[in-house]
């Protein structure tokens, strides 16, 4: 159906996913509120990027996370519209928090929109719990924070 594995977000349908993706949070929050990663920042060595190519060789789906010191931060999950309601973003966190484990991580955080319902049950289905701001981030009214301890 579907596989996922690292990919380059410089591959034209990935763009194409994360300016869905960023249009879309452009639409629901103001600006100031939304934190995504640019393109130039996905490509960081600290940033680990996932995609889900459906069986037709299109991506569909797209992840990171990026690594610090003593945590791990989930960033730009992002699930085509055409292709939801078929587990593909519960499949790609999954992979994350996989991969994570094996990096002997302890903790992964989130910052995620309060209108996004979707993804907030599907970081509640996976264990996250809401936690204070952290990093750089501030409490507002747009935002919520997660995060899920993990068994290393």
């Amino acid at each position: 159906m579907y596989q996922i594995d690292y990919a380059d977000p410089r591959h034209p349908q990935i763009i194409e996913l994360l300016r869905k993706s960023h249009r879309l949070m452009d639409e629901l929050f103001p600006n100031e509120a939304n934190s995504y990663l640019e393109l130039e920042s996905l490509l960081d060595d600290k940033v680990h990027f996932f995609a889900a190519q459906y069986k037709n060789s299109n991506y569909v789906a797209c992840g990171a996370f990026v690594l610090f010191n003593d945590y791990a931060e989930i960033k730009s999950m992002f699930v085509d519209p055409d292709y939801r309601g078929q587990s593909i973003g519960d499949a790609i966190l999954t992979h994350m928090i996989g991969s994570l484990n094996k990096k002997s991580v302890s903790v992964v955080k989130l910052e995620t929109g309060t209108l996004l319902e979707s993804a907030l049950a599907l970081y509640k289905k996976h264990g996250f719990k809401y936690c204070d701001a952290f990093a750089n981030y501030t409490e507002n009214n747009y935002s919520l924070f997660m995060e899920k301890k993990l068994i290393i």
